[in-house]
């Protein structure tokens, strides 16, 4: 009574008259049903959560003592590794044990087993993995799709390549799903691989079409090559950055090089010329000469191909290529500018050149940056 005497107060007010007066128990009991919900609410709430932490600390023990008992010394598991014999036992594992042998399969991967150590856990994820992956795959969740996709990546799970290629065609398959697929394409050396980078329809970054070229086997990687002139542009550029990062040595890539550094697109030529730097040991010959070919018509190139043909002459050195330094260190960009005063500097002559451009060079930057270069080569002496 007290307490209803003091939520009428409250709620009411001691002097309110009106139609409140005389239904103020029907009020009180209302309000005091609504607060007791909501405590019975939070605390069954509060017992929800406090199941799930128990339920998930008693998970990670029981999986922890089933890893343990995976990685002893005589398991089923170490048997099959070793001898290479699969037993009833790993086929007939539950939900729960087939997640703590996949994550120890996959701990394993990463270590960098022996070869036919990683053939053996390829054989045994797909007997015991296979059929659960081809049903998610199917109809799962899009992150549980994403999870089995990694996990075939890295099971390199080629007897699910067919439904993988189903996938591709479903207007469903999201962006990442497609972008995943196809670096396992690339990865496995699916013949596919090729038909599917010729299409338009992706939209990806240059980043994530250099990590699926950099997976390429070297016989896809060859294919690709070939079908240069067909695929969408942005890849093509990122075939010639490829051509640097894997350090493509062959006559085929320095023959591409060669083609699009005489050709017409000037982003395909600066691309060009950086990894025709990288990968022509033995062929400076071949390099000098197209910087020979530049030096005569490329003064009014854009700026990024400016850039890398004056850092280019500092490495490759020409007798013709000093005229065209001592130019360039009038370019309108100042880092062509520093960069070809940098370049000059390499060469046997550099310090005399440098000096009679202080003196005689038409473009005051131009005397700054000489004066500069040689305060800098004059410290370097005193410093050594």
């Amino acid at each position: 009574m007290i307490g209803q005497q003091w939520m009428y107060i409250k709620l009411i007010g001691s002097h309110h008259r009106g139609w409140l007066v005389g239904n103020t128990d029907w009020l009180v009991h209302v309000v005091s049903l609504i607060c007791a919900s909501v405590l019975a609410f939070l605390l069954v709430i509060y017992s929800y959560i406090l199941w799930m932490k128990y339920s998930s600390r008693r998970r990670e023990k029981v999986k922890t003592v089933r890893m343990q008992e995976l990685l002893a010394e005589g398991s089923f598991l170490q048997r099959y590794l070793n001898e290479g014999e699969i037993g009833v036992d790993l086929l007939n594992m539950s939900g729960d044990q087939q997640s703590v042998l996949q994550q120890l399969l996959l701990q394993r991967l990463a270590q960098g087993p022996v070869e036919h150590e990683t053939l053996r856990i390829r054989l045994l994820s797909w007997q015991v993995f296979g059929s659960s992956y081809r049903s998610v795959l199917k109809s799962g969740k899009w992150s549980e799709r994403v999870n089995t996709l990694l996990y075939i990546e890295q099971f390199h799970m080629i007897e699910l390549l067919p439904r993988l290629e189903d996938m591709l065609r479903v207007t469903s398959c999201t962006p990442l799903e497609r972008f995943i697929i196809l670096r396992i394409y690339a990865r496995t050396g699916y013949f596919r691989i090729v038909k599917e980078l010729l299409r338009e329809q992706y939209v990806w970054s240059d980043s994530q079409y250099l990590r699926i070229l950099l997976l390429l086997t070297d016989s896809t990687w060859t294919r690709l090559k070939d079908h240069f002139k067909d695929v969408p542009y942005q890849i093509q550029s990122n075939i010639v950055h490829a051509i640097r990062i894997r350090d493509d040595q062959t006559e085929g890539a320095v023959v591409l090089l060669e083609k699009l550094i005489l050709g017409e697109d000037a982003l395909l030529r600066t691309h060009a010329y950086q990894a025709l730097a990288q990968v022509s040991r033995g062929r400076e010959e071949l390099l000098k000469g197209l910087l020979l070919v530049w030096n005569e018509s490329g003064e009014e190139r854009q700026r990024s191909e400016r850039l890398t043909v004056t850092q280019l002459m500092g490495t490759v050195h020409a007798d013709a290529f000093i005229p065209r330094l001592k130019v360039m260190m009038g370019d309108p960009s100042f880092q062509i500018r520093q960069e070809a005063a940098n370049s000059l500097a390499r060469y046997e002559q550099g310090l005399e050149e440098l000096r009679d451009t202080a003196v005689n060079h038409p473009d005051k930057y131009a005397r700054q940056i000489a004066e500069e270069t040689l305060e800098r080569m004059q410290y370097g002496r005193k410093m050594d």
